[in-house]
């Protein structure tokens, strides 16, 4: 059964209006006078989530068998697809298990590791709902568990959790106030989640729901957005590179449980909250203070690429956009080598894009590796002379960027 299951692509058919909700929020940004969109921010946020849909590729089997196999063997009940109520349960008992996947993350540090990427960005707009980990799929089906034991078919489990996923993409925005007294008591609304995304510290570890907020009503996580929000983490990032978003936190908690001076503060680090210090000496363990921030002092991680780098990274990035899609759309007839192939080369790429935007000392080499890495693919796919000449092209228009550009800089970050 479960090697001739087809998951419902929802996801996958609601990115092109994704991506009209995207313009119509720049063009309300745009009457407004409102900057709600940087384009060094927004293509990192994007590179993240091409990831995170091309290595989920590679993680969604082994949370699928497993809901499978529960599903299969310890089922208490079986509810039929076709019962309206069925759909409306499983939506509501997705969101509750939701609510305590998303808090044990913020709660959790080894589970913080897969979730921080998500709140890196220092913006706070739709292309922010999409900055999700490459790395998650590989722990967070355990907390949906019970969805297998009461009795949820493994396509209704897939089906609503995708429903939760798409409603929570209009919720990042700031173009959108309040919607009313019940819409903003039931639901997870703009609002709510701005404060989930701020680093003020009155708002940390607040309001976790994903379609509903009644859950951080009930369990005491709830607050109302009554102060200007500022965005990001606690400790910032200050990079765009896509692959140190997902693996960074990890390897810190790695070196700070090598660092611990006592063994079981070396292996509490893992599951204490986010900035929880060990023991050092006679000094007790603790946390360390969240700072107080403000929207008009707050430096933003802003690198600022000269007109041809942003022109070149942009056209390249938008063309790795499109690929990606198809190939997503397309997955099933690529064999499992072919999916290797191009997932290697659209991870090098968003690296390459990134590091010239920062004015990385090694992202000239980067970028000529995945051009040629590319070059390779197109081989190994043996699309015709048409698209080496294609191949070719590219490498030269490259090499002439990078020799017209290698001795400029970036201005200084603000």
């Amino acid at each position: 059964m479960f090697e001739n299951f087809k998951a419902p692509p929802i996801v996958t058919y609601a990115i092109p209006v994704f991506f009209l909700l995207i313009g119509i929020e720049v063009y309300i940004g745009y009457r407004k006078n409102k900057d709600l969109y940087r384009l060094n921010d927004s293509i990192a946020d994007l590179s993240t989530g091409i990831i995170s849909q091309i290595w989920g590729l590679f993680q969604k089997g082994v949370g699928l068998f497993a809901y499978f196999y529960i599903y299969e063997h310890f089922r208490f009940f079986e509810f039929a697809m076709t019962n309206p109520w069925a759909w409306v349960l499983c939506i509501v008992g997705q969101d509750f298990c939701y609510y305590w996947s998303h808090r044990l993350a913020h709660e959790v540090n080894f589970l913080w590791a897969g979730h921080v990427i998500h709140h890196h960005s220092e913006e706070y707009n739709l292309v922010v709902a999409l900055r999700q980990t490459g790395l998650g799929g590989l722990v967070s089906w355990i907390f949906y568990v019970p969805l297998a034991l009461v009795g949820f078919h493994p396509w209704m489990y897939l089906a609503s959790g995708q429903i939760n996923l798409i409603y929570q993409f209009w919720v990042h925005t700031k173009a959108v106030g309040k919607i009313g007294k019940i819409g903003e008591f039931l639901l997870s609304t703009p609002s709510h989640h701005r404060v989930h995304h701020a680093i003020n510290p009155i708002y940390i570890d607040k309001n976790h729901g994903g379609i509903f907020i009644i859950f951080d009503r009930m369990f005491g996580t709830f607050r109302e957005e009554t102060e200007t929000c500022v965005y990001g983490t606690v400790k910032p990032l200050r990079s765009f590179n896509p692959v140190y978003a997902n693996f960074h936190y990890y390897w810190e908690l790695i070196k700070q449980s090598f660092q611990a001076e006592y063994f079981l503060d070396k292996i509490l680090i893992f599951f204490k909250a986010p900035g929880w210090i060990p023991r050092q000496g006679n000094k007790p363990s603790g946390y360390l203070p969240i700072p107080e921030v403000s929207p008009n002092s707050f430096q933003k991680y802003d690198p600022k690429p000269t007109s041809e780098v942003k022109t070149y990274t942009t056209t390249w990035f938008v063309l790795v956009l499109l690929l990606s899609f198809a190939f997503l759309l397309f997955v099933p007839k690529f064999s499992l080598v072919s999916q290797i192939l191009v997932t290697i080369w659209v991870t090098l790429s968003l690296l390459a894009i990134n590091a010239l935007i920062e004015n990385k000392s090694w992202a000239g080499a980067m970028e000529i590796t995945r051009l040629l890495f590319g070059f390779l693919v197109l081989g190994y796919f043996d699309v015709g002379w048409a698209y080496y000449a294609i191949g070719i092209v590219c490498l030269i228009v490259a090499g002439i960027y990078l020799y017209r550009t290698g001795q400029q800089k970036t201005q200084p970050v603000s």
